[in-house]
């Protein structure tokens, strides 16, 4: 494979090495992220956020497609039929050649946050998951009034995005840990049950409180949308100001409930809509906007961030970062005689690579935690701001864009590096022998140079921070506000450690760009 040299074999998966960025290319990126955070984003860093905002159709006209009763259900039957496929080839199929894990990890993980950013949570629109729940609850897409469910009290203590952030943790940890990527029956598995939950969930509870509380694909998908271009939004917020019924909440003949809870009424960011489209079909008044917008202009979120959702944001940084960490030899060297971090604990100890997998996952998780609890904390003393807690929530926002430009980086390395792999494996997707289409014998190199993934690279962790700090100062000019006469040092000084906390965590990513990264292609 084009951009990787042969590396050595582990647990019968043949791992590649990829060159990292050359260390010119990480010194440019350092030197840039330190001429950014001080000087362009000094004059231009504390601007307001835009609210200019692009109809892409009215409320009234051109949107009957939204209206449409049948166009969620045909997209999740798509999706649906693809998980179907998915899960026969990873139960059925050769545990040596098989489209499941490359389709799932390579493809679609890969080219996820990249759709999100672009189109918001488009995924949960066509999610298959919710598809099998609609289809149970729904009589199979037919207009029902009272959707089919037992209504049992959905327990309190869940009513967050705990379980959702808790379900991520693991998920990084069968992904990475118990080798998921690699492992078609594993991969099917894993789609299967999260189709089994979405469905059981939605026949035990009212509502879709799988996509809301516990599917980790929907919550992270919710937060990333926060800085996602496009947005549905009431198009007059005075006339849903004076509505009674709500019924973008609460349903009505036209349309069902809002399945996640949300009112159009109070609805200021993306965290949790799914793009169901329901509000289009219940709002009587046609009050229903589809709108682009600046990126990033849901960030910092204007209301009060809870301890659930800063703590997502941290997941969502320190995972992404850990991901990167995992793949360099510091992680674990397949070289004879190399020295890494499980290979060191496996000699003092003598326990297994499971259990050092694992404490040194919560370790690398615990460092930026630790970390940004300190530098909150150490704001809320320099500006003098009394509740620290609420300085923790509020900056937590202010990470996305870091963990989000991060996550591409990332992701654009596997799916360029790995992506063509996809090619001959839809003509011999069981890996039996077959040749459908006649590309059973084509193999590309990467689908992009080397040099140009390393340059995407640099360019997304740059932008990342530019955008990571212009947040920063906005969120700091909200604490603080501006009628103050030392308002103006006390926002500097509340920003400047979150401003120097994301320098580090950005040349830590570029750190991590620059080391050689370990990519395990698959079973032999």
């Amino acid at each position: 494979m084009s951009g990787m040299e042969p590396g050595a074999m582990e647990g019968g998966r043949m791992v590649m090495v990829m060159k990292g960025i050359p260390f010119s290319w990480f010194l440019f990126g350092f030197v840039s992220i330190l001429l950014l955070s001080f000087l362009f984003v000094e004059f231009r860093g504390t601007g307001k956020a835009s609210r200019m905002r692009f109809l892409l159709f009215s409320p009234r006209k051109r949107a009957f497609l939204a209206r449409s009763r049948s166009l969620q259900p045909f997209f999740q039957g798509m999706m649906g039929l693809i998980l179907l496929g998915i899960v026969y080839a990873g139960f059925f199929g050769s545990r040596v050649l098989n489209i499941a894990p490359v389709l799932v990890w390579t493809i679609w993980w890969a080219l996820l946050i990249f759709v999100i950013v672009l189109l918001g949570p488009l995924f949960c629109f066509a999610c298959p998951w919710d598809g099998l729940a609609n289809l149970v609850t729904r009589l199979g897409g037919i207009r029902v009034l009272r959707p089919i469910s037992m209504e049992w009290r959905f327990p309190k203590f869940l009513e967050n995005l705990w379980p959702a952030t808790i379900l991520f943790v693991i998920l990084t940890w069968l992904e990475l840990g118990y080798g998921v990527t690699t492992n078609p029956a594993a991969t099917a598995a894993m789609g299967l049950a999260m189709a089994i939950g979405a469905a059981a969930a939605a026949l035990l509870w009212s509502g879709k409180r799988f996509c809301r509380h516990f599917c980790p694909v929907g919550r992270i998908s919710g937060m990333y949308a926060n800085f996602s271009p496009v947005e549905i939004r009431a198009n007059k917020p005075a006339a849903c100001r004076t509505c009674e019924t709500e019924d973008c909440l609460n349903g009505n003949e036209n349309g069902y409930p809002c399945p996640v809870g949300l009112s159009l009424k109070f609805l200021d960011d993306s965290t949790y809509c799914t793009m169901c489209l329901e509000c289009f079909k219940s709002c009587r008044r046609s009050n229903v906007a589809f709108r682009l917008r600046p990126f990033g202009s849901d960030l910092p979120l204007r209301r009060r961030v809870a301890w659930d959702e800063a703590g997502l944001c941290l997941a969502l940084l320190g995972l992404t970062l850990f991901h990167g960490f995992t793949m360099t030899p510091v992680w674990e060297n397949f070289t004879p005689g190399g020295w890494s971090l499980l290979k060191a604990m496996a000699v003092r100890w003598g326990t297994s690579r499971t259990f050092n997998f694992s404490v040194a996952m919560a370790a690398a998780l615990a460092v930026p935690v630790v970390a940004y609890f300190l530098a909150g904390t150490a704001a809320a003393k320099a500006a003098r701001v009394q509740n620290t807690g609420e300085v923790l929530r509020t900056f937590a926002p202010s990470l996305l864009p870091v963990a989000l430009f991060y996550h591409l980086a990332h992701n654009l390395m596997h799916f360029a590096m790995e992506g063509s792999s996809l090619v001959p494996l839809l003509s011999d997707p069981l890996g039996r022998g077959a040749n459908l289409f006649g590309t059973a014998s084509y193999h590309y190199g990467a689908l992009l140079s080397q040099p140009a993934v390393w340059m995407l690279q640099v360019a997304l962790i740059l932008t990342g921070h530019i955008f990571g700090i212009v947040v920063t100062h906005q969120t700091a000019e909200s604490v603080i506000g501006t009628e103050e006469i030392d308002a103006r040092r006390r926002r500097f000084l509340l920003s400047l450690p979150f401003l120097l906390l994301m320098i580090l965590i950005s040349v830590t990513g570029l750190g991590l760009m620059h080391m050689d990264m370990n990519m395990r292609v698959g079973r032999m």
